[in-house]
């Protein structure tokens, strides 16, 4: 008898706790989300008494950062086509829930110790967020299997909340990798912006990663050439620019291997031996403009037919074979970089590009190839793009 007691009494302590939090959800809702410039980011570390801006910033944090949460908190609750109930959906909220209310249950830093303590909890919410990418595929997954790809894929719905999910998430993590960074001062950057980026050079550490991928999966791979102003620098987030590199060096590399040598496509068991040096190579060229830097990936993969490029945006489109189950077991990135078959590639970089004012343009011709144009913005007082 004492046991059961104990038990309803945990259980009743539980729902309140669970209906205070979900009051103070509601209530970080209503508040208004600022964006910040990335000027303002990177005055923090130029500062000269480092430990006062450090704490100015967290206070900023402690603030801005409950609201951003309780937003997606909010719309992960009501997903419609039972979504919300999903349980990939479910550990992503609870993620997002426990975040907040780390986040709340601390007083604004006003010392040394009480910023230091907060950074720590910063860290451990980007710990704890690394898999939040793989998981929610997971969950449009399960949602495709019950209600046909068309009908998801059509949803206008889905792709307006992942779009701004997937926004609100590159900024949070910016704004927790940012400050966590300033912890540890590298030389060339500020938290974790460089100041001196060559797109050249990240081009080519791209292009190697690219096409590790390529020949584990198909056995031969592409050149790649590197031309024009390979030398010229900007502030810029290295592993945000890897990232775009990689994901649309990858969508050519492939689309070139299966045009050019299709009995190479994946399990076809033959030989890809001489076949790299057959295949036409992939171009990349750089252009430093006055306002834009821009990087033009040009492959000779067949193109893409003109009734499908809208589709190419879409994070529940692909026309590559579906990833295992245990590809989507990440910390962070796709374990072992299968080559294709998420569907996120390309909204994911377009997203990432948009944060800082950039974007991305793909001009296909059927038949023959695709241009893919990456424009970087050069960093100054753009304000973060922030979802509604």
């Amino acid at each position: 008898m004492r046991w059961r007691l104990t038990y309803l009494a945990s259980q009743r302590g539980r729902r309140g706790f669970c209906s205070v939090v979900t009051q103070q959800i509601q209530r970080f809702c209503e508040k208004p989300q600022r964006g910040i410039t990335l000027a303002e980011m990177v005055s923090v570390g130029q500062a000269s008494d480092m430990q006062s801006a450090l704490t100015e910033n967290a206070q900023m944090l402690h603030k801005e950062l409950p609201v951003r949460l309780a937003r997606r908190i909010n719309e992960l609750q009501k997903m419609p086509y039972g979504l919300s109930e999903m349980a990939p959906v479910q550990k992503v909220r609870g993620w997002y829930v426990r975040s907040f209310n780390d986040l709340i249950s601390m007083r604004e830093p006003q010392t040394m110790e009480e910023e230091q303590a907060f950074t720590a909890c910063l860290e451990k919410i980007l710990k704890r967020h690394s898999a939040v990418v793989p998981t929610m595929a997971q969950g449009i997954m399960m949602l495709k299997e019950q209600m046909g790809d068309d009908a998801v894929r059509k949803c206008p719905f889905l792709q307006d909340f992942l779009d701004r999910f997937y926004l609100s998430r590159i900024g949070v993590r910016m704004l927790l990798s940012q400050h966590v960074a300033l912890h540890e001062p590298a030389e060339g950057f500020i938290g974790i912006l460089g100041e001196s980026v060559c797109p050249g050079d990240e081009a080519e550490a791209a292009v190697a990663h690219a096409t590790h991928v390529c020949e584990a999966r198909y056995g031969c791979c592409p050149t790649v050439e590197i031309r024009g102003d390979v030398e010229e620098r900007i502030p810029y987030v290295p592993g945000h620019l890897h990232h775009m590199l990689h994901e649309l060096l990858k969508n050519a590399m492939r689309a070139v291997v299966e045009t050019h040598a299709p009995h190479l496509r994946p399990n076809g068991g033959h030989s890809a031996e001489g076949v790299s040096d057959s295949l036409p190579p992939i171009d990349i060229t750089i252009a430093a403009g006055q306002s834009d830097f821009h990087i033009r990936i040009a492959d000779q993969g067949g193109g893409i037919p003109r009734s499908q490029i809208a589709n190419i945006w879409n994070y529940m489109y692909t026309t590559a074979e579906r990833p295992k189950e245990q590809d989507l077991e990440i910390k962070g990135g796709i374990r072992n970089a299968p080559m294709a078959g998420f569907g996120y590639g390309l909204p994911l970089s377009k997203l990432y590009a948009r944060y800082f004012g950039g974007d991305i343009d793909i001009v296909s011709m059927d038949g023959y190839g695709t241009h893919a144009y990456l424009y970087l913005s050069r960093i100054g007082n753009t304000k973060e793009p922030l979802p509604q």
